[in-house]
C-alpha cells in the first residue's frame, strides 16, 4: 500500500528488499545452456577486461567435459562459424602479466548440437598449468553452422575474464624454416594458434636483429611465411599475440632468388624490442625505425617503417616468440595484394532454390602465376552431399531452408591456400508435406505477483524436423515473436501474461498457438496511518494484509520491540523514522509497508526553587521532577554562595529522583540561604541537557 508521509516515505520493493536482506538471484544471466551469450561478429572478436564472470554461476546439468574432472559453475556463449578455423582465448587473472580479469584457472569446451539435447564435444581445454589464460582451437567448422561455448572455473575458482575469438581461414600449415615456408596467396587475416618449435635450422634469423645476444639460436618457438607482390605497395602488417604478456619479435627479407630460396635473403625490417614495448607488433606508416632490437628505448613502440614493396618480388617473414610460451598469434595484413588464384563458382540455377531442389555448382577459378592442385568444397549446413572435392560440376540439395554458405578452397602447386564463400537463401518448402503442430505440455505459473519464474514445455508434433548431421538428433525450431527462433524445448523466465508460440520446421513450415501465464494476486501491506508521539511514549502497530492468506511478519525497526515477526507490535519510539513490516506468505511472496513516527521531544523537567528542610515531611528534599523521556541523571551537585560544593550524586535512576539532597552537609543541616544547583539530565533518546538554577534552603 503506498501512502505519503512527511518525506514521501515509500521506497520502492526493490529498495525495500534490498534493505531487508532478501534474497536477489545473483548468477550471471549466460548461466544455462539455453540464455547463453551471443557473439555475433568473431572475426576478430575481444570483449573488454573482465566484462564476464564465473562468480555466482551455477551447474547447467552437462556434468563435467571429457578434460575436466568437475563442473561446479559454468557459463555459455553462443557464435555461428563464418569461416572454417577457430581460435578462443580465455584471459583470465594472466601471471605472466596483462590481465583480463580475476580467474586464475579456467577449463573450456566447444560443442554443437542442440542445448538441452545431445551436445557433441568438440574441444576441450583446461589450464593445468595455473597460469591464468587458456587458448583453445579448432579446424574444420561448418561456415553457418551455430556452436557453443563452454567456460568453468577449474577446481571451484571463480573470477572474470576476457573472451577473445578470432574465426578464419587458415594459410596452409606453418613452417619453421625458410626454405619450406608457408606460402601467403591472399591478405585475409588468420590466426597461428601455437609455436612448436624453430625447425631444422634453428638460426636462420641470425642475420638480423633477432639474432643479437642469441649465438646459435636466433629462433626459439618460431614460423616462416613467404609471398610475392602483385604490384608496387606500402606494405604493412600487424601481429598481435594471443596471450597479450607475450612478447612477439619479427624479421623481413627480400627473397633475390624467388619464392623457397633463402640464399642472399637480405633483411628489410627488423623488431626485437622488449617489455614494455612488448605486445602488438608490426609495420605501420607512421613509424620510422627500420630495426627495434632487444631493448625498449625512448621512441620505440614496437612497430617499423613500411617497407615499399615491389611487384613480382618475392619476400619472407621470420615471427618469433621469444617468451617461449607456445601462445600463438594474430596477422593482420595491410592493403598489398599477393600473388595467388581467384577462388570463384556459379551456381544454377542463380536464383530462387527450394529446399529439397537440385541445384549445379560449377568451378570457375583461375591462376595465372600457376596450378590449382586441389579444390575442396563444403556446401554448409544441411546440404546433401555435405562435402566435395575437385573441379566438379556438383549436384546439391538442401534437407533444410534457410540461409545456406558454400565454400571453396583452393590449394596451389606451391602450397598455398585460398578460400571463397558464398552465403545463398533456400526458399521453403511446405507444399504436401504433413502438417506441422505444436503441442504445449505444461505450463507453470509465475510464482509472486511481479515476479518472471513463469515457465513452459513444448514440443512439435509432425511437420519435417531438422536433424543435427553430428548428434543425429531431431528437433524443431521456436520463437515468440515469429521472426527470432531457436532449438528451444522450453522457455524460463516469463512475466504473466498471455503470449503466442510459434513452431517452424526444417522445410520452413509453420504453425502458432497461444498460451497465458497466469500470476498471483499481490501482497497488499498495510502498515497503518503515520503517528506522531511525545519521547518516551509507547506505540502500538498494526499490520493488515489482503488477500487473506496464513503470513509470518517480519518488523524492521531501529527500536527494540519484544515481538518482531507478529502482526502488531509495541514499542518506546526514541528518534523519528520509518519503521517497515514485510508479510510473506507460505509460497514466499511478500509484501513491504512502512509508517512514519513523528517522535515529538520536549524534555520535559522540574526543579524546586526552594526546600524547607525542617522534618515535617513536606518538602524536605531536593527533587526533580520529569515524564518518562528521562533515562536517568548523569551528576547532581549542589554549592553554598562561596562556591563550596556541599551535595554530589551520579547516575541517579528515573525511580530516585525523590530522594536527592535533604539540606545537610557532613551530617549537620545547613544554614538557611541561597545555594546553586548543576544537574546533567540523560534521556532515553541519548541527548544530555544541563541545567542550573538557585535553590533557597529554609528551616
Amino acid at each position: 500500500m503506498l501512502k505519503k508521509g512527511p518525506m514521501n516515505k515509500k521506497l520502492s520493493l526493490l529498495v525495500c528488499a534490498l534493505a531487508f536482506g532478501v534474497t536477489l538471484v545473483a548468477q550471471p544471466s549466460y548461466d544455462n545452456c539455453n540464455s547463453p551469450i551471443k557473439i555475433g561478429d568473431i572475426t576478430k572478436y575481444c570483449s573488454k577486461v573482465g566484462e564476464f564472470t564465473t562468480v555466482d554461476a551455477t551447474p547447467s546439468g552437462y556434468g563435467a567435459s571429457t578434460c575436466w574432472s568437475t563442473s561446479p559453475g559454468d557459463v555459455w556463449f553462443a557464435f555461428r562459424a563464418f569461416a572454417s578455423d577457430v581460435n578462443i582465448t580465455i584471459i583470465g587473472a594472466n601471471v605472466a602479466g596483462t590481465p583480463g580479469g580475476t580467474l586464475r584457472t579456467m577449463q573450456a569446451a566447444l560443442y554443437s548440437g542442440v542445448c538441452g539435447g545431445t551436445l557433441q564435444e568438440i574441444n576441450c581445454g583446461t589450464d593445468n598449468r595455473n597460469a591464468g589464460i587458456l587458448s583453445l582451437y579448432e579446424g574444420g567448422l561448418v561456415v553457418g553452422r551455430d556452436y557453443l561455448l563452454r567456460i568453468d572455473g577449474r577446481s571451484a575458482a571463480t573470477g572474470t575474464f576476457q573472451l577473445c575469438i578470432n574465426n578464419y581461414f587458415p594459410p596452409a600449415r606453418a613452417e619453421q624454416d625458410c626454405n619450406r615456408a608457408t606460402i601467403i596467396c591472399n591478405n585475409a587475416p588468420f590466426v597461428n594458434q601455437t609455436f612448436f618449435g624453430a625447425g631444422v635450422d634453428r638460426d636462420e634469423a641470425d642475420d638480423s636483429c633477432l639474432g643479437e645476444g642469441n649465438i646459435g639460436t636466433s629462433e626459439s618457438q618460431s614460423t616462416w611465411y613467404s609471398w610475392v607482390a602483385v604490384s608496387d605497395c606500402k606494405f604493412t602488417f600487424t601481429l598481435t599475440p594471443l596471450n597479450p604478456s607475450d612478447d612477439i619479435d619479427f624479421a623481413v627479407y627480400e627473397l633475390p632468388n624467388g619464392i623457397n630460396d633463402c640464399s642472399n635473403k637480405k633483411v628489410l625490417r627488423c623488431n626485437a624490442t622488449a617489455p614494455p614495448c612488448a605486445g602488438p607488433t608490426g609495420l605501420n606508416l607512421t613509424s620510422t625505425d627500420l630495426t627495434e632490437n632487444f631493448n625498449c628505448n625512448a621512441g620505440e613502440d614496437g612497430f617499423c617503417k613500411y617497407i615499399d614493396m615491389e611487384a613480382g618480388k618475392a619476400y619472407t617473414i621470420c615471427i618469433n616468440n621469444f617468451t617461449n610460451t607456445g601462445i600463438g598469434f594474430s596477422m593482420d595484413w595491410g592493403g598489398c595484394d599477393f600473388v595467388g588464384p581467384t577462388a570463384a563458382f556459379n551456381i544454377n540455377p542463380p536464383t530462387g532454390l527450394k529446399c529439397e531442389t537440385d541445384f549445379i555448382v560449377t568451378d570457375s577459378s583461375s591462376f595465372l602465376g600457376g596450378r590449382i592442385r586441389s579444390w575442396e568444397w563444403n556446401f554448409g549446413v544441411d546440404a546433401i552431399p555435405a562435402k566435395g572435392s575437385g573441379q566438379g560440376p556438383h549436384k546439391v540439395n538442401y534437407f533444410s531452408f534457410g540461409e545456406k554458405f558454400l565454400t571453396l578452397t583452393l590449394e596451389t602447386d606451391l602450397g598455398c591456400k585460398i578460400t571463397e564463400v558464398r552465403r545463398i537463401f533456400v526458399e521453403p518448402c511446405c507444399e504436401d508435406l504433413p502438417t506441422l503442430r505444436l503441442v504445449i505440455d505444461s505450463i507453470f505459473d509465475v510464482k509472486c505477483f511481479g515476479q518472471s519464474n513463469g515457465r513452459v514445455v513444448f514440443r512439435g508434433v509432425a511437420g519435417t524436423p531438422y536433424k543435427d548431421s553430428e548428434t543425429n538428433e531431431q528437433f524443431y525450431q521456436f520463437s515468440l515473436d515469429g521472426i527470432n527462433f531457436a532449438p528451444l524445448k522450453e522457455l524460463n523466465n516469463l512475466p504473466a501474461g498471455t503470449y503466442k508460440l510459434y513452431i517452424q520446421d526444417a522445410k520452413g513450415c509453420m504453425s502458432m498457438i497461444d498460451f497465458t501465464i497466469n500470476q498471483p494476486p499481490p501482497v497488499v501491506v498495510d502498515a497503518g496511518p503515520d503517528q506522531s508521539v511525545i519521547l518516551g511514549k509507547t506505540v502500538t502497530l498494526s499490520a493488515s494484509v489482503s488477500p487473506l492468506n496464513l503470513y509470518s511478519y517480519h518488523w524492521s525497526t531501529s527500536e527494540i520491540s519484544p515481538c518482531t515477526d507478529c502482526p502488531s507490535i509495541s514499542f518506546l519510539p526514541k528518534n523519528s523514522g520509518y519503521h517497515y513490516v514485510t508479510a510473506t506468505d507460505e509460497n514466499g511472496c511478500f509484501g513491504i509497508d512502512s509508517v512514519y513516527i513523528a517522535v515529538e521531544k520536549k524534555y520535559k523537567v522540574v526543579f524546586p526553587n526552594v526546600i524547607s528542610s525542617n522534618g515535617d515531611g513536606i518538602n524536605d528534599r531536593f527533587r526533580i521532577v520529569s515524564d518518562e523521556s528521562l533515562e536517568k541523571i548523569d551528576l547532581v551537585e549542589i554549592y553554598d554562595r562561596w562556591g563550596g560544593r556541599v551535595y554530589s550524586r551520579e547516575d541517579v535512576s528515573f525511580s530516585d529522583l525523590e530522594a536527592l539532597w535533604n539540606g545537610d552537609f557532613k551530617g549537620r543541616p545547613v544554614a538557611p540561604g541561597v545555594f546553586v544547583y548543576l544537574v546533567r539530565a540523560r534521556f532515553i533518546d541519548g541527548v544530555t541537557k544541563d541545567y542550573s538554577g538557585d535553590l533557597t534552603v529554609l528551616r
